[in-house]
């Protein structure tokens, strides 16, 4: 009985992962923080905005502060699509890992 609960589990937990939301990656350099948008630029010129940080990224790196603008980062980032106050879809991108290589 055990065996099938466990089995049951590992089944159940990686059809989860299936459906749960797929991380994106980037290298961009960090050039601003206004309004709450974190705005970065990568190698190409395109400015990427994201509007959302999670606390671990938070901790790590306190992107209001000016000290990292023109740094490099490789960013890990979803994006969930919510609605507005107009009931409009609107595409919402939030950071879930930063890190800056040396």
């Amino acid at each position: 009985m055990k065996s099938i609960l466990v089995v049951l589990f590992v089944a159940f937990t990686s059809l989860s992962s299936v459906y749960c939301q797929d991380a994106e990656k980037m290298n961009g350099t960090f050039v601003s923080y206004e309004d709450g948008v974190y705005v970065f630029t990568d190698k190409d010129g395109y400015n990427a905005e994201f509007t959302n940080v999670s606390d671990e990224v938070s901790q790590k790196y306190d992107l209001t502060n000016k000290t990292y603008i023109g740094k490099q980062f490789i960013i890990t980032f979803i994006v969930d699509t919510e609605m507005d106050e107009f009931d409009e879809e609107i595409q919402v991108s939030t950071i879930v890992d930063l890190f800056m290589p040396e």
